[in-house]
């Protein structure tokens, strides 16, 4: 690697048909070094500046506790480590922009909005443009950038042997004021695959569904699954909103996003819900700590 020691680190599980060649494209300066972890046997070897690579066979949480149990020292280096789905497409630039704007707003958790033309599982993680981010008491799985001392505290959920919902546990877990967690507006990424498009590969199948993993772990935490709503937000000059009205205003924009995929009706149902949750519903953290176990 050359030049002085990069800050921050994107960690993705990638077979044959990531988008990691985005993340690494040439021409303009990363910040961050990449480590793709491939669960293709198949997959061809990576190599280059600040790249790591191994082969790690399994699902994606399985995966990621693995890693996290195998380079501990590696992750020592560096002051955020953000954990990216293979199918985000993103450039240099903007993923530069997103480490950035979470060193310098300190935020323990974050994740880069989602362009209005991406699939999307929560509309209120859809790109308001109106706002450089958003402080929220969600972030969800598919991109969590996290600085590294709040991963150390969150690590043992990636080894519960849970493939989903670890997310609704890890904002509780880690919560100490409402600007901790954002989601990042002024650098969106896009999601390019359906919802539940790996769901087989990643070990549900046959009786088990998302709903058992997270029902698991809301039950562990004692928890309700709380709606995404946004503490405040921080417009593109700077100017701090905690107005419900102008919160709501900002999230109007999303109507754009109802038929930018199918099927458009349940997208549309989505950014309604997350209007009502606006008007309806005030944002809440529950703090938790891990259950203690008769061995701990």
């Amino acid at each position: 690697m050359s030049g002085a020691p990069r800050r921050f680190l994107l960690v993705s599980r990638v077979g044959a048909q990531g988008l990691h060649a985005g993340w690494l494209a040439p021409g303009t300066e990363r910040s961050y070094d990449v480590f793709l972890s491939a669960y293709d046997p198949d997959l061809p070897e990576i190599t280059g500046d600040g790249l790591f690579f191994e082969r790690r066979e399994g699902t994606k949480v399985a995966g990621y506790a693995g890693f996290l149990d195998d380079h501990a020292a590696l992750l020592r280096r560096y002051s955020h480590v953000a954990f990216f789905d293979e199918d985000l497409a993103a450039d240099v630039a903007t993923l530069n922009g997103l480490f950035a704007c979470c060193a310098e707003r300190g935020l323990r958790l974050a994740q880069p909005a989602l362009t209005l033309d991406s699939h999307f599982s929560f509309a209120a993680l859809l790109q308001q443009k109106s706002f450089r981010l958003r402080y929220v008491n969600f972030v969800e799985m598919m991109c969590p950038i996290f600085r590294v001392d709040a991963l150390e505290e969150v690590r043992p959920l990636f080894g519960m042997g849970l493939e989903s919902g670890i997310d609704l546990a890890w904002c509780n877990l880690l919560y100490r004021s409402p600007r901790d967690f954002a989601v990042i507006d002024a650098f969106p990424v896009t999601h390019t695959r359906p919802v539940g498009a790996q769901k087989e590969r990643n070990g549900f199948e046959g009786a088990r569904g998302y709903e058992d993993d997270i029902g698991t772990v809301l039950g562990l935490f004692d928890l309700p699954w709380l709606s995404c709503v946004p503490y405040a937000a921080e417009t593109r000059s700077g100017r701090r909103v905690t107005s419900r009205a102008r919160l709501l205003l900002g999230a109007l924009g999303l109507a754009a996003a109802t038929f930018r995929q199918r099927p458009g009706g349940l997208r549309l149902k989505a950014i309604a819900l997350h209007w009502y949750h606006l008007v309806e519903r005030r944002p809440l953290n529950i703090p938790r700590m891990f259950p203690v176990t008769p061995e701990g």
